[in-house]
């Protein structure tokens, strides 16, 4: 074994460490991931790695996130969702544990990254890698101070509901849960 094939092994990983996973995630899987965390995401009750990446190709922009686990010494994709509004320019991401579900998950908020002066939109995830679900939270901010949340149709568990609701009552109290998502021009 040469030493260059010793440099391409992915080193050992220390899950609790974000920023060596983050190094490690973007030097041998994507180099235009954000985050990464380590966690129990699924019920195979070994630590993977949440991915988190912004895609910004000309054609596509947005984030998406990826499940990893090591497959001879590689980098091995267990779940990616699709392409999701956002970017992690601001945004706040995390692993957070809801305790009716037993695996960790991520949750990600845009904050006021596509928020002006007339208003705006903060888009909110919670990415269940066990169930391969994506929760899905949308404000929207009219210039006529209509506060709407749209929580998306999959998310039935009714703690991730009121994490959701919760969060954003917290700046915006007086904001109301609406049935169709608001597409922002």
């Amino acid at each position: 074994m040469s030493c260059a094939d010793k440099q391409n092994k992915i080193p050992v990983l220390d899950y609790q460490n974000k920023t060596k996973l983050l190094e490690v995630v973007k030097k041998h899987f994507d180099q235009n991931t954000n985050v990464a965390f380590g966690g129990y995401f699924d019920e195979s009750g070994k630590q993977t790695i949440a991915a988190g990446i912004e895609v910004d190709n000309g054609t596509d922009w947005g984030i998406k996130f990826a499940q990893l686990k090591i497959v001879d010494d590689e980098f091995k994709v267990i779940y990616e969702t699709e392409l999701l509004d956002g970017s992690f320019r601001q945004s706040f991401v995390d692993k957070i544990k809801i305790s009716s579900f037993d695996n960790e998950m991520i949750y990600y908020n845009s904050r006021d990254y596509y928020l002006g002066s007339g208003g705006g939109e903060i888009f909110s995830y919670i990415i269940n890698f066990e169930a391969k679900q994506v929760y899905y939270a949308h404000l929207v901010i009219e210039p006529s101070n209509l506060i709407s949340l749209f929580i998306s149709e999959n998310t039935e568990s009714k703690e991730i509901r009121n994490f959701f609701i919760l969060t954003f009552r917290k700046d915006y109290p007086n904001l109301k849960i609406v049935d169709e998502d608001i597409i922002v021009d």
